[in-house]
């Protein structure tokens, strides 16, 4: 009877010994399953951006060279013209009448001239044959001299009155587009002083902005530091308040040389290629200067949280626990974020598992880590 109660009381204490061993093991939480992602590099454009205002490349006044009633308009307004199209044209009449007179006398005045040669050639072998004095001969040279010149200067009126007959005829000066006209047809405007119109070459075009003397120097120290060439200066466009790319890259086209002491900045102008005349003068754009490259540090979006002091990073360490990592971080560039301080590279970073993640808890890495390529 004693010994089967010792083996009862035994048989209980393995009993219970086995209960305490499965609780123990069942009370253990099991290790959260993390995915990883190298810490990795990125190529990055140093650049800066300005407000500009878009300007024509030639912005040309269309002004009546001579004085006279307007006669009839030819061009469409806001059309695009090529150079030499008609746009004007005036009253001719009296032009015209003043380049037939100037014809007449050009004719009596060659008719002169070459009789006065005849003559000349007449007297000047008498002359030498003492049938006729040396005076009348040089008088006779002299006459031929002034019928020649009065010739030259009748042919000059006539020329003359031909250039005034042409303008009467007003034509595009530049290839581009032309504004709404100025005067109407039968008002008379007068030569040099009344505006006609305006017209506007605008392929390419240009951004005009302006930088301050401190932005300058920090350029021209890049370019010293770093052999950079500012003749390789790109720039680009973004349009309206969704920053919409512009699908052409422009270049620096000319820098003022001095610095405005009112405001301490100098202008730039740009100019980009508007082969679809999409760009007008006068629209407000950004433009995007790019100076040169860096590399930064990245790592997948997905692997930034936000922690009570700021953003940071969750890591494994050599006991697969979690460890909390504070970062600085910048922009995102094709899902990855710039991490401007907190990281290395080659470091591996949490990218998986992060709903449940905090400091010091056991995890297990599954999968391999990530290995993306440096991007641009």
């Amino acid at each position: 009877m004693l010994k089967t109660k010792i083996l009862l009381c035994l048989c209980c204490c393995l009993a219970l010994s086995a209960c305490g061993s499965d609780e123990k093991k069942s009370s253990q939480p099991e290790a959260l399953k993390v995915r990883l992602a190298d810490v990795s590099t990125i190529t990055l454009e140093a650049s800066s951006v300005f407000g500009a205002t878009l300007a024509a490349k030639e912005t040309v006044e269309v002004r009546a060279k001579i004085s006279g009633y307007l006669r009839e308009q030819l061009f469409t307004e806001g059309a695009l013209l090529q150079e030499g199209a008609q746009l004007y044209k005036l009253d001719d009449r009296t032009l015209a009448a003043a380049l037939a007179t100037a014809k007449a006398q050009t004719t009596k005045a060659e008719v002169t001239w070459k009789n006065a040669e005849v003559t000349r050639d007449r007297f000047v072998p008498l002359a030498a044959k003492g049938a006729v004095s040396v005076q009348d001969r040089d008088d006779r040279v002299a006459k031929a001299d002034e019928a020649r010149a009065a010739y030259l200067s009748a042919k000059a009126e006539e020329e003359r009155a031909a250039v005034d007959l042409s303008y009467a005829s007003i034509t595009a000066p530049i290839t581009g587009h032309i504004n709404r006209s100025a005067v109407d047809v039968g008002a008379y405007v007068t030569a040099g002083s009344s505006l006609l119109t305006t017209m506007y070459r605008m392929d390419p075009i240009r951004a005009e902005y302006s930088i301050t003397d401190r932005e300058f120097a920090l350029f021209a120290k890049f370019v010293k530091e770093s052999g950079y060439d500012p003749k390789a200066l790109r720039c680009r466009l973004t349009l309206g308040d969704d920053r919409e790319p512009y699908p052409h890259e422009g270049v620096i086209e000319m820098a003022d040389p001095v610095v405005d002491r009112k405001t301490n900045t100098m202008g730039i102008r740009a100019i980009f290629p508007n082969p679809d005349n999409a760009l007008r003068p006068g629209m407000y754009a950004n433009v995007t200067s790019v100076v040169g490259q860096y590399e930064a540090l990245s790592v997948p979006e997905a692997a930034v949280v936000d922690r009570s002091g700021g953003k940071a990073v969750f890591m494994v360490d050599a006991s697969n626990l979690l460890v909390a990592v504070p970062v600085e971080i910048g922009a995102v560039r094709d899902g990855r974020r710039i991490i401007l301080k907190g990281l290395s590279p080659g470091q591996n970073v949490v990218v998986e598992g992060l709903v449940q993640a905090q400091p010091g808890m056991r995890v297990e890495v599954v999968g391999t880590p990530a290995q993306p390529a440096s991007q641009k």
